[in-house]
C-alpha cells in the first residue's frame, strides 16, 4: 500500500509542470489574430468563424476558404482570394503568408496568443489576438 501514495505523488508532480506552460487547446471559432509587428494598411489577419469558415487579409488581397479544428489538430484551406496588385514585396509576403497557413497541422494558445504550428510541431507563426473577449 506504500507503493499508491508515492506513484500519485509522481502523477501530481509531473502533471504541475504541464499546467504550468499556460498554452493549451484553444477553440479558435469566433477569433481574429494578426502578427504583433504588422501594422498599417498591409496588416495580415486571419479570422476564424464558425462552422469551419475563414477569412482574413494578406496585406494586398482578401481570402475566404476553410479551416478544420479537432483539438491542437488545425488544418486550413483550400483558399482563395483576390486578385489585386500590390508592390513585389508586399505580393511576396503574401504568398510567404498563405505557404505558411497551408502548412499548418497544429495550434496551441492562449486568450491572447496563438501558435501556429507545422507537421513536425515546428513554430511556423505566432499571433496576437485582435479582438480579444
Amino acid at each position: 500500500m506504500k507503493i499508491l501514495p508515492s506513484l500519485f505523488g509522481i502523477v501530481v508532480i509531473l502533471l504541475i509542470p504541464l499546467s504550468a506552460a499556460g498554452a493549451t487547446v484553444i477553440n479558435l471559432a469566433g477569433t481574429e489574430w494578426s502578427f504583433p509587428d504588422d501594422v498599417g494598411k498591409t496588416a495580415r489577419f486571419i479570422q476564424f468563424r464558425s462552422e469551419g469558415k475563414v477569412g482574413g487579409f494578406t496585406g494586398c488581397n482578401r481570402f475566404t476558404g476553410s479551416y478544420s479544428q479537432d483539438g491542437d489538430a488545425l488544418s486550413i484551406g483550400p483558399l482563395a482570394t483576390t486578385r489585386r496588385a500590390c508592390l513585389p514585396q508586399v505580393m511576396k509576403r503574401e504568398q510567404q503568408f498563405l505557404a505558411m497557413l497551408g502548412m499548418v497541422r497544429h495550434v496551441e494558445g492562449t486568450q491572447l496568443k496563438l501558435t501556429l504550428k507545422g507537421a513536425d510541431a515546428d513554430v511556423l507563426a505566432e499571433l496576437v489576438r485582435t479582438d480579444p473577449d
